[in-house]
């Protein structure tokens, strides 16, 4: 399943470690766990693409800390701020 996040619930924070990749999402009052190797954003776009987007982010797989509930995240800096675009279940 997957889900097109709009609206205010596009918010999030991310929690980065020491390199700058994500360790821990805060993200509709709950807090995920980064439980996998996160992988810029940017390498997950097509390679047909002829001019780079500039975007910044992430997709990476989260675990909730709450009740163990894992989705694939797909994260972006905006407007000073992390805001979630999609997520797959």
């Amino acid at each position: 399943m997957t889900g097109t996040v709009t609206g205010h619930e596009q918010d999030a924070a991310l929690v980065t470690g020491s390199r700058g990749r994500p360790r821990m999402l805060l993200w509709q009052q709950r807090t995920y766990r980064v439980t996998d190797a996160p992988t810029p954003l940017e390498d997950a776009l097509p390679a047909e693409l002829t001019h780079p987007l500039p975007v910044h982010g992430w997709r990476f797989q989260g675990t909730s800390v709450h009740d163990g509930e894992t989705l694939v995240f797909d994260v972006v800096a905006f407007g000073g701020g992390w805001h979630v675009l999609k997520t797959y279940a």
